[in-house]
């Protein structure tokens, strides 16, 4: 009889334990989901500030060339306009010449 509540106390144990089991590994499943979830929020996080600094910097280097783009363009009219100047003052020189000779 002794032997029979031991094996039946034996039993209940071995229960309790499979059952503790369960519930630990069952805790340590979401925690492990949390953690990955979590994990996945700041590489999408980490990801987005990545992209994000990278358009701001592509904003910023496209707008310092366009701005050098235009510089060197209002150079270069300013450049022409100074060497057709003289050009153009001779020419109009020639055609108020040539009027007044009409």
């Amino acid at each position: 009889m002794e032997l029979i509540k031991q094996i039946k106390d034996a039993e209940q144990q071995a229960k309790d334990i499979a059952e503790k089991a369960k519930q630990d590994s069952g805790s340590l499943l979401e925690e492990a989901k949390k953690q990955r979830t979590d994990l996945l929020k700041q590489s999408q996080q980490s990801r987005i500030k990545a992209v994000d600094e990278a358009v701001s910097k592509a904003e910023q280097d496209g707008k310092a060339q366009a701005d050098k783009i235009a510089q060197t363009g209002s150079e270069a009219v300013s450049s022409l306009k100074a060497a057709c100047s003289q050009k153009i003052q001779a020419s109009v020189g020639k055609v108020l010449s040539r009027l007044q000779q009409t």
